[in-house]
This record gives C-alpha cells, sequence and structure tokens, in this order.
C-alpha cells in the first residue's frame, strides 16, 4: 500500500504548435460576433500544426526535455490519441525510434477518446508498482479536427503532452481514481470518417452527468478539468458539491484559452496551466482533484498530491516563453494549413513544402507507401 501512494508524475511537459490563429479573425471571416467565441466558450486562440508536424513529432517534442538520460529507464510506452495515423501500427513505435528508448520498452498506443490518457496513466502507475526500479512515459498527442464552417470549428486545436510516471515522483503523487462508464452516443468518429460527429448539448449534459457520478464530497481549493472548450471548466464547478472560485478557474483554463482542445491532453494542459499561475505559496503539498471525461462515455475522478519540490517537475519558464514566442497567422494561412493536413491523412505520398520552425526539434521528412519518415534536427 505504501508503494501505491508514492507512484506518481515525476516530470510533465506541453509542446504547442508554433502558429496560432486568432479567434477575432476566425469570427470576422465566419461573420460571428466574436464574443460568442471568447466570451461564450472562452477561447482565445486556436494552435494549428504545420505540414511537417504530426502527432508523433509533437509528441517527441513534449518528451524530450524531460526525458533525456532516462532512455534506459523507460519499461513502457503508452502513446494516447484519437488522431491516430495508422490502424494497425501504433504511433509509439515511432516515437520510440525517435526519443532512442531502449529496445525492450513494451509500446502500445491508447483509445478512448479524450480520457485515454487518463486511463493511461492509470495503467503506468499499476505498471511501476509491478517494477518499481522502471518508469513509464505517458505520451497525448491530438490534432481537433472538425472541419470548416462547423459548429466545432471554433474549439479546435493541436498539441501534445508527456509524463514521466515513477516511484517517489517529483512532481505529484496520483491516487487510484474512481471511474464511472456509460454507452452514450455523444461524440464519436466511424473509421470511414474524416471528422467527429457530435451531439454538443448531449456531450455537456453526459460531462455534467458523470462528474456528479464521482464528484468528491470535500472541498478542493484547486481542481482541474477536461477542457474541450475553456467554459465548460465553469460548467463543471457548477455541478461540484463545493463549487470553485473564479480566481482557481481562471488558473485552470488559462493554457487552454489559448491552445484550443487537444483532445486527451486537455485535462494536463489544465493542470499545467494551475501550476504556473496560482501562487506557489497556496499550491506547496496541496491535493488537487482532477476530472477526466472521455466521450462515449468514460469519467474519473482522481487526485494529485503535489510534493514539496513539484515546481522541478515541470519548467514554468520555459512554458511560458513557448506560448510567447507564437506566431499569429491570418485567416487564409489557417485555411490553407488544414487543407493541407487534411490531404495529408488521406495519402499514401506526401512531401511537405515548408520550413520548419527554428525551434523544432523533430520533424515529418515524409510519407513514403504509407510509411512516415522523421528527422531530428
Amino acid at each position: 500500500m505504501e508503494k501505491t501512494r508514492n507512484i506518481g508524475i515525476d516530470r510533465i511537459h506541453f509542446y504547442a504548435p508554433k502558429m496560432y490563429l486568432d479567434l477575432e479573425d476566425l469570427a470576422t471571416v465566419r461573420n460571428t460576433d466574436v464574443n460568442k467565441f471568447k466570451i461564450g466558450i472562452g477561447q482565445e486562440k486556436m494552435a494549428i500544426i504545420s505540414p511537417n508536424e504530426d502527432i508523433v513529432t509533437m509528441a517527441a517534442e513534449a518528451a524530450f526535455p524531460i526525458l533525456q538520460g532516462q532512455e534506459n529507464d523507460i519499461g513502457l510506452l503508452l502513446f494516447a490519441t484519437e488522431s491516430g495515423i495508422d490502424y494497425s501500427k501504433a504511433a509509439g513505435i515511432y516515437l520510440h525510434t525517435l526519443l532512442g528508448l531502449n529496445s525492450h520498452c513494451r509500446v502500445l498506443e491508447v483509445k478512448q477518446a479524450c480520457y485515454a490518457a487518463t486511463g493511461a496513466l492509470q495503467l503506468a502507475k499499476d505498471y511501476v508498482l509491478a517494477n518499481p526500479h522502471k518508469k513509464a512515459l505517458v505520451v497525448s498527442s491530438d490534432v481537433a479536427w472538425y472541419g470548416f464552417e462547423t459548429p466545432g470549428e471554433v474549439t479546435q486545436g493541436a498539441g501534445a503532452i508527456a509524463m514521466i510516471v515513477s516511484q517517489n515522483p517529483t512532481l505529484g503523487i496520483v491516487s487510484e481514481g474512481v471511474p464511472i462508464v456509460q454507452n452514450i452516443e455523444d461524440f464519436y468518429r466511424p473509421s470511414f470518417h474524416e471528422v467527429p460527429i457530435v451531439d454538443g448539448k448531449l456531450s455537456i449534459r453526459s460531462y455534467r452527468d458523470l462528474l456528479k457520478a464521482v464528484r468528491p464530497e470535500k472541498a478542493f481549493e484547486f481542481m482541474c478539468f477536461h477542457m474541450p472548450f475553456a467554459v465548460m471548466s465553469d460548467k463543471a464547478s457548477e455541478v461540484l458539491t463545493h463549487p470553485l472560485s473564479s480566481e482557481v478557474l481562471a488558473y485552470a483554463k488559462a493554457f487552454n484559452k489559448e491552445i484550443g482542445n487537444i483532445y486527451n491532453g486537455s485535462l494536463f494542459l489544465s493542470l499545467l496551466s494551475l501550476l504556473s499561475y496560482a501562487p506557489p505559496s497556496r499550491l506547496n503539498q496541496q491535493t488537487i482533484g482532477m476530472f477526466s471525461y472521455g466521450s462515449g462515455a468514460i469519467g474519473e475522478f482522481f487526485t494529485i498530491t503535489l510534493q514539496p519540490n513539484y515546481q522541478k517537475g515541470f519548467d514554468q519558464n520555459k512554458l511560458l516563453k513557448d506560448f510567447a514566442q507564437r506566431k499569429r497567422i491570418d485567416f487564409q494561412t489557417y485555411h490553407q494549413m488544414m487543407e493541407i493536413y487534411r490531404h495529408r491523412e488521406s495519402s499514401l505520398e506526401f512531401t511537405p513544402d515548408f520550413s520548419a520552425d527554428n525551434q523544432q526539434i523533430f520533424v515529418l521528412e515524409s510519407i513514403h507507401q504509407g510509411h512516415r519518415l522523421y528527422k531530428k534536427r
């Protein structure tokens, strides 16, 4: 039992594409009041993926800074995504090679809408419990794409989260969690369909109902939520036994407002937002409530108890610097980038005609006969 209590997130990092669309520009072209976007759903910007990036390169960018020197310690790699690039081969196989992990590492792709990263974290915890001398790498990487001029267009985004799970973690100890499962048709994407099929009202209702089923009775000063859009955190707080203050909610959704929906990584982006903006004096050794939701549907409430040196478990300065250095693009460029993305994801042959950003370490060089070729710069 003592070992169970001492396993959790050792280090965590986030990668965002270097381009974004300000939702003012989307509102102008779509002839919509910008307040519908920036106040109604709470979104400010949308992260846009470049032609030489995909879920593998983003996952590698997220994992590389926290992994260096620990490649041989990783015994399990779990890649959580709902933006898979192959129905058979796990995206993690490509990632394993890019990161130089040892050849005896288990690699699996995990899928269940936006919940998979939380499920992978719990599975990684069990692995470390059984193999305390080993560590697990959990990555989440997604491109949220709903199509042009659709209700979900404004909630699109892209990004990746990487977490190293270990015994005696630097950042926080992860609790067992309380899951809840129901068969709900709120959001799904058949294998032959390019974009998800979404019932937005049902999805919000399902999210809140599953949260009610597992919500804690005790009060938490801090909580993080899965956020398909930032105002979902407010809607979630409303159904808690002890709702959160507007101040805490602002801490927990600051990053999400800047990125958009990143599916599996959304909850952990909220965690990084809270850790970056809430006063350290209030966070020290706090237990943070976490609610994960994946349409279809699974919800889970668990906690992360921050450790005395939790600030060494993430690089706040790098995160804030990376956010500040992103490039604003216009609507025409956004349209062009997503058209390229659509074409690429259904092509057996593809070579990006696009210069890599100076900060990119990993790039997609080409797709040949459906196989993706990557390069570490």
